[in-house]
């Protein structure tokens, strides 16, 4: 068929050619059309400006547009997405506000709503749920993320989850890392099983190994710490900081700032 609008219901062992189907298109082997309303299924492809409606592409689905849900067996190359695109092994996209699903991995550009890849997700802003059996990277990232293996990013707000670990320059809200969590600009809620690095940590610092910064507000527990800059309270077996406006507690502390005699404390060392 070669038609400008076709409406009702066909069925193609090659396939369909129309600038707009309203209803339902059928193809053994592909399917190709301008706009698709309604049902659009491809034995083995399916390739189409806009969707509104369904669409299904046995080994893969190729589209401008789509606003409901898109399948592809093994993949989809899609531009705007609202609604709900899978992809069996991955899914490439521009622009989405809804879910996304890719078997190995999903990518994209701007997502906005719940994105989840076998091996991972990455695109430039990522808001909502997003979640990678490796790992999640991206520009800006807010929301619930978490990765495998870890997460990574620019500029992350929100609860941040890496079996491994957590980093980016600007991070704001919850980082939990496995072994370790490190950036720039670290805000908020801090937790790295073997170590935390970065230059500026707001919060509370919570590790079993090694906390390294140059500056630290707030409450930093670790196994050892060392800072250039504290104001607070930090609490390991060895503690060090250059300038302390705060509390030291642990077996062994070091106050740069403090008068000679005063620098190396056993248990508590202070300056105010």
């Amino acid at each position: 068929n070669d038609l400008a609008v076709y409406q009702g219901l066909t069925v193609n062992l090659i396939g369909h050619a129309a600038n707009v189907t309203q209803g339902v298109a059928i193809a053994g082997i592909g399917l190709g059309n301008g706009d698709l309303q309604g049902a659009g299924i491809g034995g083995i492809g399916l390739g189409v400006d806009d969707v509104q409606g369904f669409a299904l592409g046995g080994i893969g689905i190729g589209a401008d547009d789509v606003q409901g849900v898109a399948v592809g067996g093994i993949g989809c190359g899609l531009g705007d997405v609202q609604g709900v695109a899978i992809g069996g092994l991955g899914l490439g996209v521009k622009d989405v506000e809804g879910i996304v699903v890719g078997g190995l991995g999903v990518g994209g550009k701007n997502m906005t709503g719940i994105g989840f890849g076998l091996l991972g997700v990455g695109g430039n802003d990522l808001t909502g749920i997003y979640g990678g059996g490796l790992g999640v990277g991206g520009n800006d990232m807010t929301g619930l993320i978490f990765g495998g293996l870890g997460v990574g990013g620019d500029r992350l707000e929100g609860v941040m989850l890496g079996g491994l670990g957590v980093g980016g320059d600007d991070m704001d809200g919850i980082m939990i890392g496995g072994l370790g969590v490190g950036g720039d600009d670290l805000t908020g809620i801090t937790v790295g099983g073997a170590g935390i690095g970065g230059n500026n940590l707001q919060g509370l610092m919570l590790t079993i190994g090694y906390l390294k910064a140059d500056t630290v507000r707030g409450l930093g527990p670790g196994g050892s710490t060392n800072t250039q800059e504290t104001h607070g309270i930090t609490i390991g077996i060895f503690n060090r900081s250059q300038k302390l406006n705060g509390v030291q507690i642990g077996l062994l502390n070091y106050a740069g700032n403090n008068p000679r005699g005063l620098r190396w404390l056993p248990f508590v060392n202070a300056h105010f």
